[in-house]
């Protein structure tokens, strides 16, 4: 009988899973669409059709996995779309707009039409309380108790579900934090609390207010949803182990992602480089870039002398991040990217994205505008009929349509001509992506290997080392589900 090693990379548009046979060393591929309003009965329903191909039930199929690496887009949505828990934000009196005010650098210099991006945490929810540590770690003003249980009763009385605690030099003595934490959690019971000097001890203010406010901020999303999967996965007879890949490439077990959700930014995409640093040097590459373009994002990484890039400093959606993850760059360019056209009729794709559901327009499930699969699909690079392995067949007429309508006839030009300017933009786009992470940071990307994955990849990368005149790619047997390959070589 067979025992199995699962990987699952729930994406916006589609959920791949990538199947280990732990006897046999093989593994299979497939590949389902996501369901983002609850990621968890996309993963159910891929495990019926793994179980339907083998012949199985559910239960009997997953009585016989005996681990689950899963790969989640949960917290990185919620930080993209501003959709987290209410939160609130508790630090030393004087300091509670450190979070708007930044490091006071304006982004850019010269736009006098700028305009500052909006904190994940309110002002009217941001709160001072009287204490102090000195840049010694010494105790200069006690905690003010009483204030604290103040501010505590308003936050009961305004219905705060997470509360971030973030006091001046507390990574040199925790103390003050650790008191407040208990108050109000003895207040707040059900609250989901988060103090800076547990998740992030280190200097820099801005970017430990910000790391501590994220992740109270998808702390109880991901609890919730973690709970949620593996209470389904407990009823269909899992009882293996269960791991959540972080952002530095690792994995981790749910009680630990569960107190430091913010690990897990990018978690399905921080197993992309793993999986590209492995084929890469199965290849003889020591230096590679990776790129992996789904159906809602393109990400690419770097990788030299057979060592992936790694970041301690990042923003996502404008909000800083401070904890060691792989660097990886993502803008919106998947296959469910929209085209538009902006007020002047210049077209552009993305950030925007159909997603799963309604999708693009030749899914035919009510999405109307267009987006690059549609282009794709007008040019004739997609065979309507073998898409998602003949399961899903696409509607070329309903793509034309969208074309037409939203990109040919505002610009008067053919449909043809439409399709094949929305997909050159968005070459373009992923192109830039790339020179940010090669020719600005010194490399030449001539010098390194394209390993492709992605379901969109492969259809993109030649277009795209064309005009970076990359002479030399990789498409592996994994690519379309490359993150859940890299799962699978997560050093547990």
């Amino acid at each position: 009988m067979s025992n199995y090693t699962l990987a699952i990379d729930t994406g916006g548009t589609f959920t791949d899973f990538a199947l280990l046979d732990n006897k046999k060393g093989i593994i299979e591929n497939y590949k389902i669409n996501s369901t983002p309003k609850d990621p968890s009965i996309g993963i159910i329903n891929g495990i019926e059709l793994i179980a339907q191909t083998k012949s199985l039930d559910s239960g009997t199929f997953l009585s016989r996995v005996q681990m689950i690496v899963h790969g989640t887009t949960v917290t990185t949505n919620a930080v993209l779309t501003a959709q987290g828990a209410k939160t609130a934000l508790v630090t030393t009196k004087g300091f509670r707009d450190i979070l708007e005010m930044r490091r006071g650098i304006r982004p850019t210099f010269f736009n006098n039409k700028y305009q500052a991006f909006k904190p994940l945490v309110p002002r009217n929810l941001r709160f001072g309380v009287e204490e102090r540590i000195t840049a010694s770690g010494a105790e200069l003003i006690p905690l003010n108790k009483n204030e604290l249980e103040l501010i505590g009763r308003q936050l009961q009385a305004k219905g705060i579900e997470a509360i971030a605690v973030c006091f001046m030099h507390s990574y040199l003595n925790p103390s003050h934090e650790e008191e407040a934490k208990d108050i109000l959690q003895e207040l707040l019971p059900r609250a989901y609390i988060t103090i800076s000097s547990e998740i992030l001890p280190q200097p820099r203010l801005y970017e430990r207010v910000s790391t501590t406010v994220i992740n109270s901020y998808v702390g109880p999303l991901l609890k919730n949803y973690l709970e949620s999967l593996l209470g389904k996965l407990r009823q269909l007879h899992f009882t293996g182990n269960f791991f959540v890949v972080t952002s530095n490439g690792g994995a981790a077990i749910p009680e630990l992602v569960s107190k430091m959700p913010a690990a897990t930014l990018l978690s399905g995409p921080a197993a992309g480089p793993i999986a590209a640093l492995n084929l890469s040097q199965k290849a003889g590459y020591p230096n590679c870039i990776t790129m992996d373009m789904g159906g809602t994002s393109f990400e690419a990484s770097l990788i030299k002398d057979g060592i992936p890039m790694t970041s301690r400093q990042a923003e996502v959606n404008s909000n800083a991040l401070a904890l060691p993850m792989l660097d990886i760059r993502t803008i919106g360019a998947g296959g469910g990217s929209i085209a538009w056209l902006d007020s002047g009729d210049f077209l552009h794709t993305g950030p925007q994205s159909a997603g799963a559901f309604p999708g693009p327009a030749s899914y035919n499930l009510g999405g109307t505008e267009p987006t690059i699969t549609d282009a794709a699909l007008v040019l004739g690079l997609l065979d309507p009929d073998r898409f998602l392995n003949g399961r899903f067949p696409l509607a070329v007429d309903k793509a034309y349509q969208a074309i037409e309508k939203h990109i040919a006839n505002p610009l008067n030009i053919s449909v043809g001509d439409a399709a094949w300017g929305i997909y050159q933009v968005a070459i373009t786009n992923m192109a830039n992506s790339l020179k940010e992470l090669t020719v600005q940071r010194g490399f030449d990307p001539r010098e390194f290997l394209l390993v492709v994955g992605g379901g969109a990849g492969p259809l993109h990368c030649a277009y795209l080392a064309r005009q970076l005149e990359i002479p030399t790619m990789l498409i592996p047997n994994e690519s379309s589900i490359m993150c859940a390959y890299g799962m699978l070589l997560t050093d547990l």
